[in-house]
């Protein structure tokens, strides 16, 4: 994502929308995990079962409310486990047919925070790693290990 277009999508104005029809659906979407989803648990237990050590839920420096999903931080290799609902999957992602153009705000604001959040990490001279949930967890754990292998080859030969 362009940074010009980063900046517009989260300083846009929250566009109108309507309460949720029942009670039910609110409640539901309020209580989807944050954190510790099954794709990223699932990640973490195979990163972890071939030896490889990492934070969970690593602060971005500089910036409050951010986190990296699977941090390593020697390496600086920050892994990112996105859902494709709330990321916009380009090949999974939707939008409710009720609150649309909310739906869609609310989705390039997260995609422009991910964006922004990339360039943060960039800058400060971490790899960020993307992992859609609908990955298979073999592979995806095998991306990671060669960004870490990447990351070790270039930072232990100047």
């Amino acid at each position: 994502m362009d940074p010009a277009d980063t900046a517009d999508a989260l300083h846009a104005p929250e566009p109108d929308r309507t309460a949720p029809q029942e009670a039910a659906v609110s409640a539901r979407y309020a209580a989807l995990p944050r954190s510790a989803t099954a794709p990223e648990t699932a990640l973490r237990r195979a990163l972890h079962a071939t030896g490889l050590r990492f934070r969970v839920q690593y602060a971005v420096p500089g910036l409050p409310r951010r986190k990296v999903d699977i941090a390593f931080t020697r390496w600086k290799v920050a892994v990112q486990v996105d859902g494709c609902f709330w990321h916009g999957c380009p090949a999974h992602g939707s939008s409710p047919r009720r609150n649309s153009e909310w739906w869609r705000w609310k989705i390039a604001r997260n995609q422009a925070r991910d964006a922004d959040t990339d360039t943060r990490l960039a800058e400060l001279g971490w790899q960020v790693v993307h992992v859609w949930e609908h990955e298979d967890t073999a592979e995806a754990c095998a991306r990671v290990a060669a960004a870490l292998q990447e990351r070790q080859a270039t930072q232990s030969h100047p």
